[in-house]
């Protein structure tokens, strides 16, 4: 295993700089569920939105109260990141993985 690497089957919690904010986000990598782990995919739109934020559709102004649905939430990195940047974020996802959701939320 990579020692370097953020995410593993033995990781309960990611920790994440998020515009400029550190966010821990609790996960459950060995659930058969697969909205209870923080995907690669998930960090890798919340820096993508980090870097692209200061300009055109991706700014504060443009995303300010825009209405985002998560479908499939998970953890709910990519509703944090949204939320962040002014979106009004609702996320859902299965029944299962609604308490560690709302764990992060918390």
């Amino acid at each position: 295993m990579d020692p370097a690497r953020v995410n593993s089957p033995s990781t309960c919690t990611v920790t994440l700089e998020v515009l400029g904010h550190k966010l821990s986000f609790a996960q459950d990598p060995n659930s058969k569920h697969l909205g209870t782990t923080v995907w690669d995919a998930s960090m890798v739109f919340a820096k993508y939105l980090g870097k692209n934020c200061r300009k055109g559709r991706f700014s504060p102004s443009k995303l300010k109260g825009k209405r985002v649905i998560e479908l499939g939430a998970g953890c709910g990195v990519a509703g944090f990141a949204l939320a962040m940047l002014g979106s009004d974020v609702v996320s859902t996802d299965q029944k299962e993985v609604l308490p560690l959701l709302k764990r992060n939320v918390e």
